[in-house]
């Protein structure tokens, strides 16, 4: 039996190379993910950038958000992760949004989600990092799930007509707030320590992204109650977790 599981990468491969990183989106790819997932914010000059934290220190080791920084100096900066690699990974810079695009079109079978982070929508209004991200985006529109958490710019999103859209929530009961319903969106995303404690977690509609889960036994039972799919910081070792589990080969 095939293994039926999808995985989304979260952040790349994650557990071994720096989160949303070039390297660790391609190494996701080459590892098997057909689905991947990043963040995005702006430079000070509106430059779309991969980048998670509002604050510079956990991932380059700088000080400063990426909103203090052009483009043209961000992208000279590394994204190492220190504390967790140390200077193994040194050579890692702040990845342009554009170079994920490039790395999409390589690999026309791989879907991305991109996560508009709330930060830069505080810093920039959502109108305007909305037309920065698309606009870069275009040539990979059938390949992109823009998601957030703030639900005005997904509304906002859902108003212009981009094609693919998802919600994350954070809280279950808020998949039944009227945002949500009037967006309809086709991805709901969910931290699995908000979820009904037991009984179906199926949805009608949307499907259902659960996070994160980095072992087999539990990807497998939330599937079995109606997840759609598992995001994972652990994306090789949760697929080989699971085709052995399926009896298959990667």
């Amino acid at each position: 039996m095939m293994n039926p599981i999808k995985l989304v990468a979260h952040r790349g491969h994650q557990q071994q190379y720096p989160e949303n990183t070039l390297l660790s989106l391609a190494e996701a790819i080459h590892a098997g993910a057909r689905f991947v997932e990043t963040d995005v914010q702006l430079s000070l000059d509106k430059v779309p950038v991969l980048y998670h934290d509002n604050h510079m220190r956990r991932i380059s080791g700088v000080k400063g958000t990426i909103h203090d920084y052009p483009f043209a100096e961000l992208i000279r900066i590394p994204a190492y992760e220190p504390k967790r690699f140390g200077h193994k990974f040194i050579d890692q810079k702040i990845t342009p949004l554009a170079d994920l695009v490039s790395l999409l079109l390589a690999h026309p079978q791989v879907h991305a989600f991109v996560e508009i982070k709330r930060c830069s929508i505080q810093q920039h209004g959502i109108e305007t990092l909305y037309q920065c991200i698309t606009d870069l985006l275009m040539p990979v529109v059938d390949q992109c799930t823009l998601i957030s958490f703030s639900k005005p710019f997904i509304e906002y999103a859902s108003q212009t007509a981009w094609p693919s859209l998802g919600v994350v929530v954070e809280h279950w009961s808020d998949i039944n707030t009227e945002v949500i319903q009037t967006i309809k969106p086709e991805y709901i995303f969910c931290d699995y320590k908000q979820l009904p404690r037991s009984g179906s977690i199926n949805l009608t509609g949307p499907h259902l992204v659960i996070y994160e889960i980095n072992d087999a036994q539990t990807a497998i039972q939330l599937i079995e109650r109606g997840a759609d799919m598992i995001e994972t910081f652990a994306f090789t070792e949760l697929q080989q977790e699971l085709n052995q589990r399926f009896h298959t080969s990667p």
